[in-house]
Order: C-alpha cells, then structure tokens, then sequence
C-alpha cells in the first residue's frame, strides 16, 4: 500500500510539473506583424515610454501648502492686505516728490499709469480717482517737511512682508524693532529709486522713441498694441519686484536660484487671479447691495488679500524646493 501510494504521489508530481512547463512555454498572441518594425523583438515595438513622474507634488507642492497653512498664510495675507493698501498712498506720494525732486516727473507718472494697467478694472476705477488727486497735491514741499514720515508709513507695507517671508523660510525675526525698520525705510528708498529709473530707461530711451515715432506715422503702432506693450512691461516689472522683494526681505542669504521659481509661479498665479477677479466682479459681484458706498473699498481690499495670499504661497514653493534640494 506505501508503494501505490508513493506511485501515485510521483504521478501527481509529475502531471504538476508538467502543467507548469506548459504554462512556461505558452507565449501572449502577438499580432501578425506586416514589416520589421512591427515584430515583436523590435526595439521601437518593446520601447516604452516611461511613466511622468509626479512625486515632486508630494515632496515639494504639498509641503508648501501645509506649510502655508501651519505658517497661518491666511491670517497673514489679511495683515499684508491692509498694511499694503495702507501703505500704497504714502508710498506713491514719496514716489511723486523724489521723481519730481530729480526732475523724473514724467517717469513717475510712466510707472503709476503702467501699474494702474495690470489691475482688474474696477479696482483701477477705485484706486485712480485717488490716485489723480496725489498727482496733482504739491509734493515739493512734502520732501522737505514731512518726507520721513511718508517713508515711515511707506515701509509698514515692507514689514508685514518681511515677517512672512521669514515665516516661509524659518527665519526668526531680528529682536531689534529699529534695525527692522530703519531697513524697511532704506529699501523703500531704494525701491522708489530704482522704478524711477527703470521707467526713465524704458520710456527715455532714444531707440525707443524713434520706434515709437516710426510705427506712429504708419499706422502700424495702434491702442491695442500699446496697451499690451504696458501690461507686458507691467508684468516684466512685478516679476522683477517680486524677486528683489524675496531677496532683500528675509532675514537669509538668498540665491537668485533660490527665489526664481517661487517668483514666477507666483506672478503667473497673480495674472491669472487677476483676470478671474476682474470676471466676477463683472459677472456677480454685486458690493453695493451689502456694503453700499464702501464696496468699491471692499473688493480693492479683497484683491490685495488674493494678492497676500499669492506672494506668501511664492515664498513658500522657494521654501519647499530649498528644503528638497537639501536632502
């Protein structure tokens, strides 16, 4: 009985082995191939296309969003918004007495108009009545009376946006109140100086103007070129805004590498924010039913939120991929 037992265990065995040579052997039915390229040991027909790699969300843009959230990016922006409209007046009547003290008068106008441009049109119909007022105050007198006040309240917008900034990338804010802002005043200096002489080289160059001139005279230089020509200059300057406000703002030694993409997904979000903002407001924003003579206000103050949140998001996508090129 053992023997026939053991007998039938190798047949067992055996009819097992044999059903999985079989399996081994069997090959998937290819396709009848009609030319060399198509068979299937050829090298373009066993190519294939690796697969996108999208761990870079996880390691970078999730981080980022987290740390945004942790950071309280929201609260913040709504500090930031108000602080910049409230410092924005001061800032551009600083703006209008140095341009007018050098003599760059027309520069000044040139960069208030462009960045008037890259608003959404309501809030450009809020803001410029102001606006035409400032430009027509006497600011010849401000820059010898009251000029460090006006660049006091002009660097309360640079502090708010020097805190999240230092938020972003784990900086501690200096102890010291004063060095913070006696630095927040030298760059608001600074920042005036250097768009009064962006537009000054923008707009007072000869080549320019002759270009100008040429295309005017025939007819090739219309109002819908021109005023593409400004919001892509507009765009040009707040991209480069963006990136000397991330490197000169936080309390490290930056990389321009290290501020770039952080800069431009930021502007590229803030175009496009933009737009959409100005949609709705078109299409469904009704202000005046709830807040009557103060809507106007209310969505301006809104938009420099969007606009918070946009710039402290920026930072902390630069933040994320530091930390990513680190490890």
């Amino acid at each position: 009985m053992a023997f026939v037992h053991d007998i039938g265990a190798l047949s067992r065995n055996g009819r097992q082995r044999g059903r999985r040579a079989n399996r081994a052997r069997l090959t998937p039915i290819e396709p009848f191939a009609t030319n060399d390229l198509e068979a299937p040991t050829s090298a373009v027909r066993t190519r294939r296309l690796p697969r996108p790699d999208l761990s870079w969300m996880r390691r970078v843009l999730w981080p980022a969003i987290d740390h945004f959230i942790s950071d309280e990016g929201f609260v913040l922006a709504g500090y930031i918004a108000f602080t910049a409209l409230f410092a924005m007046f001061p800032f551009m009547i600083f703006l209008l007495a140095f341009a007018g003290f050098m003599g760059w008068g027309g520069a000044a106008a040139d960069a208030i108009e462009i960045a008037l441009d890259i608003l959404p049109r309501e809030v450009e119909g809020v803001l410029r009545p102001v606006v035409t007022e400032l430009r027509g105050g006497p600011h010849g007198t401000l820059l010898t009376i009251s000029i460090a006040l006006s660049v006091w309240f002009s660097s309360s917008g640079l502090e708010s946006l020097r805190h999240a900034l230092n938020l972003a990338f784990g900086v501690k804010d200096p102890p010291a109140f004063w060095a913070n802002r006696l630095k927040s005043m030298a760059l608001t200096v600074i920042y005036a100086a250097v768009i009064l002489a962006a537009m000054v080289a923008l707009v007072g160059l000869p080549v320019a103007r002759d270009i100008f001139a040429w295309l005017a005279e025939r007819d090739l230089f219309d109002r819908n070129l021109y005023t593409a020509v400004r919001y892509v200059i507009g765009v040009g300057l707040l991209l480069i805004f963006t990136i000397g406000l991330y490197l000169s703002l936080t309390n490290t030694v930056l990389a321009f590498r290290d501020v770039l993409p952080g800069a431009l997904i930021s502007v590229s979000l803030w175009v496009v924010a933009t737009a959409a903002y100005s949609i709705y407001l078109r299409s469904f924003g009704r202000y005046s039913i709830l807040y009557g003579s103060l809507g106007g206000v209310i969505f301006t103050l809104f938009f420099f939120y969007i606009s918070a949140i946009i710039f402290i998001f920026g930072a902390q996508i630069n933040a994320a991929i530091m930390k990513e090129r680190r490890h």
